[in-house]
């Protein structure tokens, strides 16, 4: 099945096609395909300079209205989030232990992360929302699906015409202008095997007014997503895992250190009613007893247990009882938008743009880590101890006994969060009697957040080392029974249990004015230049509930008190005709653009640019490059981030079942011992949370990127209907402002040449080599590399004319090959640059393709697309045997479309998506669903629209 699915793979690939270069067969706009309305001028992304989509040199796809419908997806990012120059980002699955992100969607561009993707609406920056690291991201989700035109993607930097965050490249979502009429659309989606269910219900209204003067559209869109729970799905998440291989004889042995095992739960956590460990000394691990009562029975033997943890004969708690794969929210969207023609030559337009997003998660209860005490110890604290504890404890001959307590009672930890969005634009755009063209925005907007986090423990009311209440009620005389013997009660709950808000206040105000036209004429046509200025107004005011702030929760976090910035920037851009008419020589301009930044923060001046050619050989070849600089300045939360002390969990590089692991030369274990430790130690993290520290860093600069791309368009005259573009890109990112993750940090530590570095600064040990903290701030890395091939393509034709058979059909295309994706870092002994490429690792795959393949007949359409991601290895680095299944597999599944256009006013609509129904649940890196990995199984959906 693997080495079908690569050919396939591969015919892909050698397919090329090009959706950006067609649009529907039967959309009636487009039904003229020569018609000079096709290629008017207008301005496309990547320039501010009017021009056809045709003419611009660097490399744009275009979705446009018929391929989003064809998706069968409510959500506009999960359109593009599965596209082969698209990352994970956020999505409705970035839910769970990252609290606040339900809900939230953000594209990640070349997988460079979402704070390098600028996306934008109509060509301009919207009011941003923030994340729960307070990073600020543009949300996809409040954009009026229905009235997208079409959507462009421009791969590879564009600072100098956008400003910062385009390092990645640019989004830009066209709205639909003069929209008349009124629509009604509504789908509900389902999965064959349940959960996730999701439905939308869209109106929008155009009318023009002032005899065809003004134009006034509305959009209203309401969208509700149910949740799927990983126990829903069989093997899911946790239940399937590496657990070191009984087998295992040592290092180059043949035979794999880890092996998977999909039925694990946990002996300790959890579990209805209570439990308790007592120590096996022939298995060097705990015997697990399940306390009912007074009784106890023996529910997870020693002899079942990996790692101390994990029950690998299923007797445990089932960990995914509480964790979503897709977080439930509901999201109201109201959009509106006024223009009128002042003059022939001036437009006055108006946008208000709300959006208010509920969204709900949950995971497993609050708890108290396994404590090994004595019996003496909890009668002392007044603890009484059942008799079936007793019993066994005579049994063993031991008074010892490992106890942890886990508040089920209670129910899970849940959060909430509820998101609003206002914001409105104004703009004035017209034309002087020489041509020239000026066009001025302003905008102004906010987000409020409130994040309310309920059932998290309060640590000054419980003394978790002997399980005894502290606090008011001790001096109040009114504590309410507590015993880690017994089932938590609502007294306790009431006590010990806390609800918190955290409210996260977000500003911006914009102000630009740009001015376009011809220059000059020269001898091969006419030079253009473009120029403008922007004014950009953000604050940042993150207000955790004062309970998180005190330190007596698990975890820790501090304000970010009411932080702005102000930023003014200036550009200039240049296109000059070179050559024209001549052999071979159609065509040859060339562009130029450089942009101008302050930032009040860093009281720094920046400067991005970018150079480019055109080369049209003739009507059917086209080549084209763009060389570029792009800047991102740091953010306001990646500076002002204040102290975040919160439990993750974490692996411990020096463990005695890691310390195999790591670069091939064995250094890990070299390192480890320079720490003190020996090989066969076990870590304080093997089954438990560690505590890391994150914050801010003032010092931070900006990162630059240059970015290269150069391409070819094929727009064969000979063959009607096929369009080809090749473009290869590089983007060189230096200075990368990153954290690196507290378990990278782990590992770079002791996987560096020594441990004489920066990485082992950052983590604290105890004497004993227990990891006491790790610190994971954000700084200024060395930089990351991205390089690859773009192809895509896009042929259609009439099989009357070809076959002799009905109907109309379109391939399209679009393809990535990944080149390197690779990060940089200067080694502290040496002072040379030393770069890891993680190119062709799972995650980093090679190849990614999306085919459509469309067909037309009178009212009917179908569309089948078929989207491919490359598998990999889990590890680049160390021995081979490591793992068991240490390669990934390949993505390969397929979306089924079907619409009827059963009256000129009433479309109907049914699809499938994963229509063979693909799994990957038996592997732990796929287990969690991805973009590309989905656990959502067969989906499918039907809708309606109605037009009047």
């Amino acid at each position: 099945m693997q080495t079908s699915k690569k050919l396939l793979a591969i015919a892909i690939a050698a397919t090329a096609s090009h959706s950006a270069l067609s649009q529907s067969a039967n959309d009636d706009t487009d039904s003229n395909i020569g018609d000079a309305a096709l290629v008017e001028e207008l301005v496309v992304t990547g320039s501010r300079i009017q021009r056809s989509t045709f003419d611009t040199p660097s490399p744009t796809s275009v979705i446009d209205k018929e391929a989003i419908q064809m998706t069968g997806e409510l959500n506009l990012n999960e359109v593009l989030s599965t596209m082969p120059q698209f990352g994970a980002g956020y999505d409705a699955t970035s839910g769970s232990y990252s609290f606040g992100n339900s809900g939230l969607n953000a594209l990640d561009m070349r997988d460079l992360g979402v704070k390098r993707t600028l996306s934008l609406v109509n060509g301009h920056r919207p009011v941003q929302i923030t994340s729960d690291n307070n990073t600020m991201v543009t949300e996809i989700g409040m954009i009026p699906a229905e009235l997208v035109e079409r959507i462009e993607v421009l791969t590879g930097g564009a600072s100098a015409v956008y400003g910062a965050d385009a390092v990645a490249g640019v989004v830009n979502f066209i709205l639909k202008d003069n929209y008349e009429g009124v629509s009604v659309r509504t789908q509900l989606g389902t999965t064959e095997e349940g959960g996730a269910d999701n439905g939308s219900l869209t109106f929008t209204f155009g009318e023009n007014f002032a005899n065809n003067r003004g134009n006034f559209a509305l959009s209203l869109d309401y969208f509700e997503q149910k949740p799927l729970y990983y126990r829903d799905r069989e093997s899911a998440a946790g239940r399937t895992r590496y657990i070191p291989n009984p087998e295992n004889t040592g290092p180059e042995d043949g035979i794999p250190d880890f092996i998977i095992h999909n039925n694990i739960t946990y002996p300790d956590f959890n579990i209805t009613g209570n439990a308790f460990g007592v120590w096996n000394p022939e298995y060097q691990e705990s015997d697990w007893y399940q306390l009912n009562g007074e009784q106890a029975q023996l529910r997870t033997p020693a002899s079942a247990l990996s790692q101390g943890w994990m029950a690998t004969d299923g007797s445990g708690y089932d960990p995914n009882a509480y964790n979503f794969a897709r977080s439930p929210f509901e999201r109201l969207n109201g959009y509106s938008r006024v223009t009128y023609d002042l003059t022939d030559t001036t437009r006055f337009s108006a946008d208000l743009m709300y959006s208010k997003t509920e969204s709900y998660d949950e995971i497993d209860p609050d708890f108290i880590w396994g404590t090994w005490t004595t019996v003496e110890d909890l009668e002392s604290n007044g603890i009484a101890i059942p008799s079936g504890v007793q019993q066994v404890l005579s049994d063993y001959g031991d008074n010892w006994l490992l106890l942890p307590y886990t508040f089920s009672n209670a129910g899970p930890r849940w959060h909430t969060t509820e998101r609003e969005y206002v914001a409105v634009s104004a703009s004035l755009e017209g034309e002087f009697n020489n041509g020239w063209k000026w066009d001025t925005y302003l905008n102004t907007g906010f987000t409020d957040s409130q994040l309310t986090q309920g059932n998290s423990l309060r640590y000054d009311r419980l003394d978790s080392s002997n399980f005894t209440l502290i606090g008011p009620c001790v001096e109040d005389g009114n504590c309410p029974d507590f015993s880690p013997f017994t089932p938590s009660s609502d007294a306790v709950h009431d006590y010990v249990m806390a609800t918190h808000t955290t409210n996260t206040d977000v500003e911006q105000h914009a102000f630009a004015a740009n001015l376009t036209g011809d220059l000059l004429e020269l001898p091969a046509g006419f030079a253009k230049f473009g120029a403008g200025f922007e004014s950009r107004y953000e604050s940042l005011d993150y207000q955790p509930s004062e309970l998180w702030q005190s330190g007596v929760l698990s975890s820790q976090q501090t304000a970010i008190d009411d932080v702005s910035r102000t930023v003014h920037e200036a550009y200039g851009e240049l296109l000059v005709p070179l050559l024209a008419d001549l052999p071979l020589m159609q065509s040859l301009e060339f562009e130029a653009a450089v942009r101008g930044a302050e930032y009040s923060t860093e009281a720094a001046n920046f400067t991005s640019w970018k150079t480019g050619l055109n080369w049209a050989i003739n009507d059917s070849v086209r080549f084209r490059t763009v060389y570029s600089k792009a800047v991102r300045a740091p953010q306001l939360g990646e500076m002002y981030l204040g102290t975040s002390i919160g439990y993750t969990d974490l692996t411990d590089p020096c463990d005695a079942d890691e310390i195999d692991g790591g670069p091939a030369d064995g250094r890990r274990a070299v390192n480890c011992a320079a720490l003190g430790i020996d090989s066969g130690w076990d870590s304080n993290l093997k089954g438990q949370r560690g505590r890391v520290i994150s914050e801010g860093n003032q010092d931070l600069k900006e990162e630059d990127a240059t970015t290269f791309t150069a391409g070819i368009v094929f727009t064969p005259t000979s063959i009607e209907g096929l369009n080809v573009s090749i473009d290869y890109y590089d983007i060189d990112l230096t200075d990368m402002i990153v954290r690196f993750g507290a378990s990278n940090t782990l590992a770079l530590c002791v996987d560096s040449e020594s441990v004489n570095n920066d990485f082992c600064t950052q983590v604290v040990r105890a004497a004993n080599g227990d990891v006491e903290s790790v610190r994971d701030t954000y700084i200024n890395a060395d930089g990351s590399r991205r390089t690859g091939v773009d192809i895509e393509a896009d042929y259609q034709f009439s099989l009357v004319d070809v076959f002799n058979l009905p109907g109309d059909l379109r391939f399209n295309l679009v393809t990535t090959r990944q080149l390197e994706s690779s990060y940089s870092a200067t080694n502290n002994l040496t002072g040379e640059l030393e770069t890891t490429d993680y190119l062709g690792e799972f995650g980093v795959p090679k190849w990614k393709a999306d085919l459509r393949t469309s067909y037309y007949l009178n009212d009917l359409s179908v569309s089948l697309t078929t989207k491919f991601t490359q598998g990999g290895p889990i590890d680049l680095d160390g021995r081979a045997e490591r793992y068991e299944r240490s390669e990934v597999k390949d993505s390969l599944y397929f979306n089924l479309w079907a619409g009827y256009q059963v009256a000129e006013s009433t479309q109907l609509y049914l699809g499938i998506n994963n229509l063979t129904d693909e799994r990957w649940t038996d592997h732990p890196y796929t287990s969690y669903g991805s973009a590309n990995y989905s656990l959502l199984g067969r989906t499918l959906y039907a809708g309606a629209q109605l037009k009047f």
